[in-house]
């Protein structure tokens, strides 16, 4: 990495700290097959990072149906929350995040999922004290790929956009922290070549397990749990 470390990471949350997007996949399709059609693994995936509410706009304009937001918004958010306890962390995330805390580094989540889901995915992990700032799609007009919210994150920090990291598994994510104009680590799912990473992010990695090197971190001599101090 060129230049000043950074002064404080911004963390994405699904699919990057939590292996949350199957379960994503599942309750959409839910949402899809109740009114008599089929939402492919190909649909999703280009909805992938860009919020709730974008993408089932984007069930109601594929399938010609009305989608009542507030409503159905709620009831997909119930379904998510019904099942969090199998979700699992994505390998290296209590580690890195335990990592930040020992070197001092202020850490905020951006997610574009609405708070009380957040809330509720935090909770099973015990992750909300690791968060000095919480930011959700609901707290901003525009969500990713616009920056609005890697920027609001900032500011809750206090630290100038320049001098953040965001981590972001999507491309509509690392859309967004180019935008923001931050440092932007991707770990995307899967080989990220020929998807458009690599022309915003500044380094690609496999997993969140090869991020302290990169970011200026030392890893912890053990695994730490999630939210211990």
């Amino acid at each position: 990495m060129s230049g000043l470390p950074p002064a404080a990471l911004i963390f994405d949350m699904d699919g990057l700290l939590v292996d949350s997007e199957p379960l994503w996949l599942q309750v959409v399709q839910a949402f899809c097959r109740a009114r008599g059609f089929t939402w492919t693994k190909e649909h999703h995936a280009g909805c992938v990072g860009g919020g709730l509410r974008a993408t089932l706009s984007a069930t109601g304009e594929r399938f010609g149906f009305a989608v009542e937001h507030e409503r159905d918004v709620a009831a997909v958010v119930d379904d998510f929350i019904g099942s969090v306890g199998g979700l699992a962390l994505k390998p290296g995330a209590a580690e890195l995040l335990a990592a930040a805390a020992l070197a001092g580094l202020p850490t905020a989540l951006a997610s574009s999922s609405p708070h009380r889901l957040i809330a509720a995915v935090l909770e099973r992990f015990d992750l909300r004290p690791r968060f000095q700032a919480v930011v959700s799609g609901d707290d901003v007009a525009h969500p990713k790929p616009a920056p609005d919210i890697f920027l609001r994150a900032a500011a809750a920090l206090g630290v100038p956009p320049a001098r953040c990291a965001v981590l972001e598994d999507s491309l509509a994510g690392v859309t967004a922290g180019r935008a923001a104009g931050m440092i932007v680590v991707a770990v995307p799912e899967g080989p990220w070549e020929g998807r458009g990473f690599e022309a915003l992010a500044d380094v690609c990695l496999p997993s969140l397990e090869h991020a302290h090197r990169w970011l200026g971190i030392a890893a912890p001599a053990a695994a730490t749990a999630a939210g211990d101090p």
